[in-house]
């Protein structure tokens, strides 16, 4: 693979990791809602909320550090 597809995945890569971490943190700010809502169905729907958004969050951010090691170690 040439240099410049590296780079390019490497960059893709970082930008995928900071795009997780935003949306781990938004996820983990609506699971603490949970303490702050008064009735069930708003304590259910911001937890299944907050475990599919913390979920696609730390996802996106072990494949992207994962591609990110896979390309410094070549």
């Amino acid at each position: 693979m040439e240099k410049t597809e590296d780079r390019l995945k490497y960059k893709s890569a970082q930008i995928n990791n900071a795009l997780g971490v935003f949306i781990l943190f938004f996820g983990v700010v609506v699971l603490i809602g949970i303490f702050f809502t008064d009735n069930r169905i708003d304590h259910v729907t911001n937890a299944i909320a907050g475990s599919v958004l913390s979920l696609i969050g730390g996802g996106m951010m072990l494949k992207a550090q994962n591609t990110m090691r896979n390309i410094r170690n070549k």
